[in-house]
Formats: structure tokens, sequence, C-alpha cells
């Protein structure tokens, strides 16, 4: 990690990061353990490298931009393991299928909800890969891109699970809960295109699970009762833009005198007709 930090070499950060992913999806429970504890309880964030720049030569300024995405979705990568109970991707800490989805189901909606965001949001961030220009073909970036590709394969598995989990609590979910689900779903759809060429393998499994993201969002769009309570609330909206107005009017006292104000804009036309009071000037 200290590497990682002091390195200004392009192809240096990039190894370093390989070493850390590595870990993350093979390394022992100790080691991985030390790379969860921070910076979650307030230590160094050793994958913060916003500002990392290696301007040596037009490749290494591309593949700067690589590290930088690259340390994001590993901090990305870490954060939702956290937020799973389990390290994501890793191949020492594989969950059995059925056992994950009795996990799910017992899940409250909240939490379902967190579960399936902090999902999203790794994925979105693997849509945001840089476009390779000048290291296309280079062997760090598709090193780099063979271990994304694995974890999407993980990543959209649990989202699938999640899905389908809430494909069965439809009728029980909220507004509230089905407007935030909508949303992830939505995000989730708006990566599709960009990460069509990540990974070639199980196409099968990732069309069905992108088939069963639009059925849920589609299904809670269409509902009755999310009509209504949308309905309702654009209804709320527009009584309380109304009130605002009808206060605002009641603030301003209007009345008739020889004192004037007049305004230039044509917005206000409807004001020049009024008067304002005169009140003695202070100097």
């Amino acid at each position: 990690m200290d590497r990682l930090q002091t390195t200004r070499d392009a192809a240096v950060a990039i190894k370093c990061l390989i070493t850390v992913h590595h870990i993350i999806k093979r390394g022992s429970f100790i080691l991985q353990d030390q790379l969860s504890v921070y910076p979650s309880t307030g230590g160094r964030n050793y994958l913060k490298l916003s500002n990392f720049r290696d301007d040596t030569t037009p490749l290494t300024w591309e593949l700067s931009s690589w590290v930088r995405w690259y340390a994001l979705y590993l901090e990305n990568l870490l954060s939702t393991s956290r937020i799973l109970g389990f390290f994501l991707c890793s191949t020492s800490s594989s969950v059995d299928k059925d056992t994950e989805e009795d996990k799910v189901s017992s899940l409250i909606n909240t939490e379902l909800l967190k579960e399936i965001n902090s999902l999203g949001n790794l994925i979105e961030q693997i849509a945001k890969k840089p476009d390779s220009l000048n290291s296309n073909g280079n062997v760090l970036v598709d090193a780099v891109l063979g271990l994304v590709g694995e974890d999407y394969l993980s990543s959209i598995n649990e989202v699938s699970i999640r899905v389908s989990e809430f494909k069965e609590r439809l009728d029980c979910l909220g507004f509230v809960d089905s407007v935030e689900l909508v949303c992830v779903l939505r995000s989730l759809e708006e990566c599709k295109e960009r990460l069509s060429t990540l990974s070639q393998r199980k196409k099968v499994m990732i069309e069905s699970v992108w088939g069963s993201i639009n059925e849920v969002k589609d299904q809670i769009g269409n509902s009755k009762a999310y009509k209504e309570d949308a309905g309702r609330l654009l209804m709320m909206g527009r009584r309380n833009k109304v009130s605002e107005s009808a206060r605002f009017g009641e603030r301003v006292v209007m009345k008739h005198s020889g004192n004037s104000v007049k305004f230039s804009s044509g917005r206000f036309l409807s004001f020049n007709d009024f008067s304002f009071p005169a009140y003695a000037s202070m100097e």
C-alpha cells in the first residue's frame, strides 16, 4: 500500500492495484480483513488516487485514468462487500446460492434496498471504465478488465437474487421504497450498453437478469397503487406551490396611493397599477 501511495509510475500503480484485487478475490482471511478495515474505521484510505497523474508519455497519461478508475472501483468493491457481509467475488467466501437466497429473504425492505443500491453503484462504477485509445491491447489493462469482468458476473448474480426477492414483495412495497427501487433499476439499465462488451461468458444468464430488471421496474411503474400515490404526490406538490404563491401575495400589502412603484420587466406589468405606502427617508 505504501508503494501504491508513493509511486508516480502508472504501470507500477496498476500492478499494485491488481495485487490488491487478487487479495480481495483469493487472499487469506487475514489479508482481506486488513483491507476491509480501512477507511471504514477512520484509517487512511490507501485507494484514494483521484489526483494520480503520470504525464511521461501519451500511454502513461491514459493509463493514469485507468489507475484513478480502478482505485475507485476497488474502494466501491470493498464498500459493497461490507454491506453484503461477505467479500463479493472472493473464492474464499463464496456463498451457496440457496443459502444466499435464504439470507436475502430474511432481510427487511430497507436492508434489501441498501444492498441492491450498493450493488447498483458498483456496477455503475464498472460501466464508467475509461475508453482505450493508446492503451488498447495493453497487457495491464487486459488483466484489469479480466478481473473486473469476473466481478461483474458475480455482481449481476447478486443483483438477480435481490431482484427476484423484490418481485415476490411487490404487493407489500411502500411508495417510497418503490420509488427508490425504480431509481436503482433505471440506473442499472442505463449501464447495460457499456457493459455489453465486458464479459463474453454466461450471456444467456446476463440477458435473463436484465430482462428481470426491466420486468420488475415496469410492474412497479404500471401498478395502480404506484400511479395513485404518484398522482397524489404530484397534486400535493401543486397545492403547495399554489399555497406558497398565495402566502407571497399576502406578504405584499398593496394600496392605492400617490407613491407608485413601476417595474421595468414585462413579467411584473400587473403590479404597475398598484402603489406601495411611502415611508419617510432615513437620511
